[in-house]
């Protein structure tokens, strides 16, 4: 009996993501550089708080997976979370680096999965301290999710402040679209 094929490759994923990603940065540029410094409502995170997040979650969430390494380690160059609280200090107030942020967590997140052994995706990593039981393509999925999860709040708190956020969709978006489809 034949296998079946799978229905995803990572490398449809990322670039899957990569589309998630280009709306996710769109969005980002409908803000003006002060509401980076909004908060969604009393006490949560700001604008730029938001962003920054989704990056971090994915930061974090790709490092371990892939490289196993949970804990931060060298400059915060190479390891954001080695101060994460001076690292967004650094990166939330301004569209120029919210954007590299994003974009760096992206293309590291296909760096680190061309180096990792191809069965992280398929076993649990017992050495995650985070979601502790999660199979690899699980955990990917919940970091991707996370995205479109404060994307989604995001776009109510732009709808709010009378700003018209990008389509939602990456099939919506032809200078994204018209070189991936059918692919």
């Amino acid at each position: 009996m034949n296998a079946a094929a799978p229905y995803t490759t990572l490398e449809r994923f990322l670039d899957h993501w990569d589309g998630v990603r280009m709306v996710t940065l769109k969005l980002l540029h409908c803000f003006g550089e002060a509401d980076l410094r909004r908060a969604l409502w009393a006490g949560s995170k700001t604008v730029g708080e938001m962003f920054h997040h989704i990056g971090g979650h994915q930061f974090y969430a790709a490092r371990g997976l892939f490289l196993g390494q949970w804990e931060p380690s060298g400059t915060l160059e190479e390891s954001p979370d080695a101060d994460w609280e001076l690292h967004k200090h650094l990166t939330i107030y301004q569209h120029q680096t919210l954007h590299r942020w994003l974009e760096d967590v992206q293309e590291r997140l296909r760096v680190w999965a061309r180096q990792a052994d191809g069965t992280r995706l398929q076993d649990f990593a017992p050495d995650n301290p985070w979601h502790e039981g999660m199979r690899g393509w699980l955990l990917l999925q919940h970091a991707y999710q996370d995205e479109l999860h404060h994307r989604g709040q995001l776009y109510l708190f732009a709808r709010q402040l009378g700003l018209i956020p990008p389509d939602v969709f990456a099939v919506d978006h032809p200078d994204y679209w018209e070189q991936r489809k059918w692919k």
